[in-house]
């Protein structure tokens, strides 16, 4: 026995520790998507998931039955700094401000009187922070293997080998991305739909469809919950949700916002009520791989108005795109749970507090 563990440490002295290589690969394999965050997953045309893993740095891709295929370690960008305020120019003694200036300011532009301010010494300049990393939150991989982020307020574009390519500037919160016809498709989080389509080499607009007006408002005051929505179809046709209407305004990939078109579904026989978004906003909507079928997933109280059975969990609504009718599928999910795949048989969802959860379709 003495001699066994002799030989034992012997061994252990003569190998050292296990390379961090090793360790990086023996991490690897126990990873599973219950560590992933951030309620967001990537789906290829395989049916494998991309998710982020934060404490790695890395794209994980894992398909289910299969476990975990491969990993990306990435270069993420720096937090944006804002903008350091301006000093405020000294001003001159003047009368002290009252409620009827404030009132002839409001009512007839009359300009008002600022109370002078004693001069303060100026403040310390306060210790740079150290610079920290942007946390991506949706990401699309394109035909050559480059992952398009959206991230801290740009469209970051990484090569296949993870490193930044370039960073571009975007005009407000990103809800939607897809991987289109020779580009990609962003869908941004706005009142009304706001879509641009993005060459694949550049990254710069090919074509936009509507108002963009509208993206510095909610720039300025961002909505909180997401009210419209786009899925591809497999020809690459555009499909876009408008608030609570369950038609889809339809979009040639190629001639983009010219001439668009209108797709309606009928549920029994009938047109279906508009939804009630409330305070949840509209969920996702994923194409599935190979047929001419869109789901999206809304909860039993958005759609009491709309034919939809009874149901304690959430509900997938299926779009048949050839004939044009619209199914409901009740789930036991709870509300909290994220569309983020659909494979042969199952909607994959993200949990909240991560992993996953399937739901039958058909």
């Amino acid at each position: 026995m003495r001699l066994r563990l002799l030989t034992f440490f012997a061994t252990l002295a003569l190998c050292g520790p296990l390379p961090l290589d090793a360790q990086a690969r023996a991490s690897a394999q126990s990873w599973d998507p219950a560590r992933a965050t951030g309620g967001w997953a990537f789906q290829e045309v395989d049916g494998s998931l991309v998710f982020f893993d934060p404490p790695t740095r890395s794209l994980r891709s894992w398909m289910k039955g299969s476990g975990l295929l491969s990993t990306l370690q990435i270069t993420l960008p720096e937090v944006r700094k804002a903008a350091a305020a301006p000093k405020p120019a000294p001003t001159a003694s003047s009368p002290v401000a009252t409620d009827y200036d404030a009132a002839g300011a409001l009512l007839y532009g009359i300009p008002r009187h600022r109370p002078h301010a004693a001069a303060a010494k100026p403040a310390a300049q306060p210790a740079p922070e150290p610079a920290c990393e942007a946390v991506p939150e949706r990401w699309v991989v394109d035909s050559y293997s480059r992952t398009w982020m959206a991230c801290d307020g740009r469209l970051v574009i990484l090569n296949k080998d993870g490193q930044i390519e370039n960073a571009l500037a975007v005009p407000t919160a990103i809800e939607d991305m897809a991987v289109g016809r020779e580009g990609i498709l962003v869908l941004y989080r706005t009142l009304k739909p706001y879509l641009e389509k993005r060459d694949l080499r550049t990254g710069a607009v090919l074509w936009s469809y509507g108002d963009r007006t509208q993206v510095k408002d909610a720039a300025a005051q961002p909505l909180l919950v997401p009210l419209n929505r786009m899925a591809l179809g497999t020809d690459g046709t555009v499909y876009l949700a408008e608030g609570p209407s369950l038609a889809f305004t339809v979009l040639d990939p190629a001639r983009g916002p010219k001439e668009p078109g209108q797709t309606f579904f009928t549920c029994r026989d009938a047109l279906p009520g508009r939804a009630m978004l409330g305070s949840v906003g509209r969920g996702p909507m994923l194409s599935w791989a190979g047929k001419d079928v869109i789901f999206s997933v809304f909860t039993p109280s958005q759609i009491r108005s709309c034919g939809a059975p009874e149901s304690k969990g959430l509900v997938l609504a299926r779009f048949d795109l050839l004939n044009g009718a619209l199914e409901w599928i009740p789930t036991e999910l709870p509300e909290g749970h994220r569309l983020v795949g659909l494979l042969d048989h199952e909607a994959v969802f993200l949990a909240p507090g991560g992993g996953l959860a399937y739901a039958p379709i058909r």
